[in-house]
């Protein structure tokens, strides 16, 4: 979240910053006005990239180690060319954090797996998620590329605190 908000400052700060210089001093030539107007849409751009980041749309990085799982959709892949589908995960690292939403390419065994944790969810059972890493297998025997797998178990439930005096 840092460099998302990092980026976005600097989207609105560097073209403000560009004008102040062109505005300071002679006037500027018109070289440098047709560089600053080339250099604005990359400004633009880091700007929607940067409100995309923290405006909660689903990142596509691998989820954290450790999860509590609140929410799952999926999209199997469809008969058109190009549809492969997609898996989003709306999950929590802990207590304390935000919900993220986390976009995965489809994967039938996960489609298994979620099914399995909201019938779970459904029955009250809150769902915490593992990362685990595995050596992904070809027809040729293990590759050195690394798969990461997910499993959802029961979450166990917090205590009640202690009764005082």
């Amino acid at each position: 979240m840092p460099e998302a908000t990092l980026l976005l400052s600097a989207a609105y700060l560097l073209p403000i910053a560009l004008i102040a210089l062109l505005m300071v001093g002679k006037a500027p030539s018109a070289r440098r006005k047709i560089l600053l107007l080339a250099a604005l849409p990359a400004f633009y751009i880091a700007h929607f990239l940067g409100l995309q980041a923290i405006q909660g749309w689903p990142v596509r990085t691998p989820p954290p180690d450790d999860f509590q799982l609140l929410a799952h959709s999926i999209r199997e892949p469809g008969p058109r060319a190009g549809d492969d589908g997609e898996i989003l995960l709306w999950l929590r690292r802990g207590p304390d954090q935000p919900p993220r939403v986390h976009r995965l390419a489809y994967d039938r065994q996960l489609h298994q797996a979620l099914t399995e944790a909201g019938e779970r969810q459904a029955a009250g059972r809150p769902q915490r998620g593992y990362r685990r890493h595995q050596e992904a297998t070809s027809g040729d025997g293990p590759s050195p590329e690394s798969a990461a797998r997910l499993r959802f178990e029961d979450d166990t439930p917090r205590g009640l605190p202690a009764k005082r005096g």
